[in-house]
Order: C-alpha cells, then sequence, then structure tokens
C-alpha cells in the first residue's frame, strides 16, 4: 500500500508526487481522463518565471509527461467515484477497486461554468484541430481571452462577448488587441441553435445574431470539491485550483504541491502537526 493517495494528474498532483518521490515516499495518482488538467487549455504560460517568452499549455504536459517517467510515478487512470475515511485510512473507491492510504491529497481543479445551451465546448484542447470561419467565445476573464489566442491562429474570425468590462489579464488583453481577427463585443446570449443543413451554429445575441462554426463557454469555474465535502482530517490536504479561489495560477499549484509533499514528509520523519 502507498502512503499518499494523489487524485488528479494536473499540475499540482504531479509536481506533490515529484516531491514525494525526491523524498523517497510512494504515492498513486488517479487520474480520469490524461494528466496535464486545464493547463493543457492555455495559450501561453508565463507566470512559472521560468518561460520569459511563455510556453504552450501542451508543452508543459510534455514535460509533465517526461517527470512522469523520470521519478516513474505510478498512475492510474481510474475515475474516483467516492472517498471515505475509515480509522486512520482514507479509502478511494474507483469503478476498478478501492485503495487505502494515510494521506490523500486532491488537486482535482475545478470545472466549468456552464451556459444553459447547447452545442457549447468548455475546453479548446478538445477543439479538433482545423480551419474555422467564425469563433465565439462568451466570457471575459482570462480563460476566455486565452482561448481567442488560441482559435484566432485557426480561424478567421473571433468573438468575444462579454456581459461587462473585460475582467482578464492587462497582458492578455493587449496580445488581444494586437490580433486583427479578434473582436470584442458587449452583450449577452440569448439562444443557440443550430442552421438548417449548414453544421453550424446560429447565437442570437443582444449585441447582434452571429452564424458561427463553434460556441466557447468561459464563464467562470467551480472546485471539483464533492469527493471530499464533509470529511475534515489533518491528512487530508487540497492542491491548486481546487482550494484557491480565483487565484488559480500554474505557480501556485506548483508551490501548493511542493508545499505539501514536505508537510507529509516532515510528518513522517519527525512527527510534524504543522
Amino acid at each position: 500500500m502507498a502512503l499518499v493517495g494523489i487524485i488528479g494528474a494536473g499540475i499540482g498532483g504531479i509536481a506533490t508526487a515529484v516531491q514525494l518521490a525526491r523524498y523517497g515516499i510512494e504515492s498513486v495518482i488517479f487520474e480520469k481522463d490524461r494528466i496535464g488538467g486545464l493547463i493543457r487549455n492555455a495559450y501561453s504560460v508565463e507566470n512559472t518565471m521560468f518561460f520569459p517568452d511563455g510556453i504552450k499549455g501542451e508543452k508543459v504536459v510534455e514535460i509533465l509527461e517526461e517527470y512522469v517517467r523520470k521519478y516513474d510515478l505510478k498512475i492510474l487512470y481510474e475515475k474516483v467515484r467516492a472517498v471515505r475515511k475509515t480509522g486512520q485510512f482514507f479509502e478511494v473507491q474507483t469503478d476498478k477497486g478501492t485503495y487505502r492510504f494515510k494521506y490523500l491529497v486532491v488537486a482535482t481543479g475545478t470545472r466549468p461554468r456552464r451556459l444553459p445551451f447547447e452545442g457549447i465546448i468548455y475546453h479548446v484542447a478538445e477543439v479538433p484541430r482545423r480551419h474555422y470561419g467564425r469563433v465565439l467565445i462568451i466570457g471575459g476573464g482570462d480563460v476566455a481571452f486565452d482561448y481567442a489566442l488560441t482559435m484566432s491562429e485557426t480561424s478567421d474570425e473571433v468573438i468575444i462577448l462579454m456581459r461587462s468590462e473585460p475582467k482578464a489579464l492587462p497582458h492578455l488583453q493587449e496580445l488581444v488587441k494586437k490580433r486583427s481577427n479578434i473582436r470584442t463585443l458587449m452583450g449577452q446570449v440569448r439562444e443557440i441553435q443550430p442552421t438548417n443543413g449548414k453544421g453550424k451554429l446560429l447565437a442570437k445575441t443582444s449585441a447582434g445574431d452571429f452564424e458561427v462554426e463553434m460556441v466557447l463557454g468561459a464563464i467562470g469555474r467551480v472546485p471539483n470539491i464533492e469527493l471530499v465535502e464533509g470529511i475534515e482530517d489533518d491528512n487530508l490536504f487540497l492542491v491548486g485550483d481546487v482550494k484557491n479561489g480565483i487565484y488559480r495560477q500554474t505557480a501556485l499549484a506548483i508551490a501548493d504541491g511542493i508545499k505539501t509533499a514536505m508537510v507529509i514528509w516532515r510528518r513522517e520523519r519527525y512527527g510534524d502537526t504543522e
């Protein structure tokens, strides 16, 4: 039995596992899909302080994969269905079995707030790689502007539709302004419906009606915390976006993971409770 269970193979979960491995502590990571989490969506990651010109999210995932190989991290590609605390151990139940750990790290990140319309995509990493005519992005925060930059590379026109003034980082706003095929509009979506036999969508908004090939939703995110709601235990750790609210930053997720591993090591080595 491994000492530590980690739910989520995003950058926070991987950082935790790597630091634990450096201490000689075995962990098991549970991942329902692919490693990397939301970082895969990022147009440019600049806040780690190691890539001043930025680095594509997909490249970050490749680096994470290198860390997995280097430290021979154990990843089980199983969806976690439930978590229980039984005696001194956490029980993690998946479709394939039940696993027990002394420590549990939850690095499950966030999920998108959804709009009441069909046909919207919420992760740009899920967009098929091809040329697009017009793309509509709903939202005015970092994610919306980041998605717009990504889609502008393969689209004739990208529209960012915002209900209010943009909340994205000024740096992202400046990058968007430099793209001639991105425009921002103020307004709200009223209806999204398929067009007759064209394979497109008609977005009816307060700023006008737009025939588009795709609609991306980016109106905010909420923590994926359901698995451990109601469980309070000193050996339960939340890492990264799942606990950081609006402060969702790559550097913070890495720091959370490393600090968590250090705390676990000190508890095992010295019995520290701080």
